[in-house]
């Protein structure tokens, strides 16, 4: 018997100590998004990530850093107001409500961090969206995009995800490219 596939989210996971985005378990159970609110809800979420809290935590972020890090911050909080366009589009696309703000705003506290651990911390919002979004690039019926788009033809949908997918892993990857991995001694 084949060994199940391990989920791309398990656990709860709690973003900067107390605030919780959400609980991974939650997209566990999803075999399938079929619903327009499932579709919703979780792009909801994804632009409030976008907006709220890597738009947020890259500003801080720029401010806190050294101008050595400086281009690459400016990088990723271009890139995320990118993403946000590009989710509040397809929410116009899907004729799905506008976003609105549910997450509590977060609190990034930089101080005492070195610039590295700063650069970790705010990518740590881009590994958890480039899971949800292939959540919703894996698991998105194909048949709820048509429907709610009006069109035969959702390549678009797709193509937006795994572009969004793919920025946020190569964020990842040049983040740690250019720390390296950090171990602090208290």
């Amino acid at each position: 018997m084949p060994k199940p596939k391990k989920p791309l989210f398990s656990g709860e996971f709690l973003l900067h100590n107390r605030y919780q985005l959400a609980t991974r378990s939650f997209f566990c159970g999803l075999m399938a998004i079929s619903t327009k609110q499932e579709l919703q809800f979780l792009l909801h979420r994804s632009w409030e990530i976008e907006k709220k809290f890597e738009s947020l935590s890259v500003w801080k972020g720029f401010v806190a850093v050294d101008s050595t890090y400086r281009a690459t911050v400016l990088t990723l909080a271009r890139e995320s107001h990118k993403h946000r366009l590009d989710l509040e589009q397809l929410l116009e696309t899907l004729h799905l409500k506008s976003p609105t703000d549910e997450i509590p705003e977060a609190t990034f506290d930089f101080e005492g961090m070195l610039d590295a651990e700063i650069l970790q911390r705010i990518i740590g919002h881009d590994k958890t969206v480039a899971d949800l979004y292939t959540e919703l690039a894996e698991k998105t019926d194909p048949k709820l995009v048509a429907a709610l788009s009006g069109v035969e033809d959702v390549d678009f949908f797709y193509k937006i995800l795994r572009q969004l997918v793919e920025d946020e892993n190569r964020h990842v990857k040049m983040v740690n490219a250019l720390t390296g991995i950090i171990t602090r001694i208290q």
